[in-house]
């Protein structure tokens, strides 16, 4: 597994959309996956992805938009294996990324998620933009967020 964030090697990613999962955390942005839920929660620790029954960890972030990345490599079993995540900016209510095939991206609690197939993606793969209810472009770039 490659985890990305902050600048730092690490483990990130995520989409979203308005599904309400049962988990144990209190998740906001979240999608329903032949692998489970995958959601995202901020408490004082960050921003947090959750697989299934698993919590990655707390992604400090320095303020949204925020584009994080977590990707597994090699056969895995999973339909889903890599998920970019994070804070939206004020306004969003879309979040897209060009060029991969992916599920979720639905703003909720100011946060985001996508689930991906592709595995192994690097964080210079990612073309991303934030969308506010009208379609405007609201922030777009490349790559994860420091």
């Amino acid at each position: 597994m490659t985890r990305f964030g902050l600048g730092l090697l690490a483990s990130l990613l995520v989409g979203c959309n308005a599904l309400v999962a049962q988990t144990a955390w209190p998740l906001q942005a979240s999608l329903d996956t032949p692998d489970g839920v995958v959601g995202v929660y901020l408490d004082a620790r960050g921003t947090h992805l959750v697989l299934g029954d698993q919590d990655t960890g707390g992604q400090k972030d320095a303020g949204a938009p925020t584009i994080n990345l977590f990707s597994f490599g090699g056969e895995t079993g999973r339909t889903y294996n890599s998920f970019v995540f994070g804070l939206a900016p004020p306004g969003a209510t879309q979040f897209e990324l060009d060029g991969l095939e992916y599920i979720g991206g639905g703003v909720i609690g100011g946060t985001y998620v996508v689930a991906l197939k592709t595995r192994d993606i690097l964080p210079q793969q990612l073309v991303w933009r934030f969308r506010s209810s009208l379609g405007a472009v609201l922030k777009e770039g490349s790559n994860i967020t420091p």
